[in-house]
């Protein structure tokens, strides 16, 4: 069994930045709905969006699945496996989030 992960990176747009491991290859709703964004969006304060960097990686042989908790947690523990002959890159994905309390606003 094989597994992937992905590593996060967040930056507002006022510079504020936090980085985390999520299983599998989030999109925008999988970052939004994580306890990473989350604390980030507490902490960001005027923030108009923020940029997402999703490193995406996989290890192991045969069939593909999310990396669990479980998985996530060894592989924070031991950060140089990531670089390691035992993962292979995936290919990168970049887009924005909007900040949820800017936009337009009507009276």
């Amino acid at each position: 069994m094989s597994k992937i992960f992905s590593m996060v990176e967040l930056e507002t747009s006022t510079g504020i930045s936090d980085s985390g491991l999520m299983g599998g290859i989030p999109d925008r709703e999988d970052v939004e709905g994580s306890d990473l964004y989350q604390e980030l969006v507490e902490d960001c304060g005027g923030s108009e969006y923020i940029n997402v960097t999703v490193n995406p990686y996989i290890y192991g042989d045969g069939e593909s699945e999310n990396a669990g908790a479980e998985d996530l947690e060894w592989i924070k523990s031991h950060p140089e496996f990531i670089s390691s002959d035992e993962v292979t890159s995936l290919q990168d994905a970049t887009f924005t989030i909007l900040y949820p309390d800017q936009g337009q606003h009507f009276m």
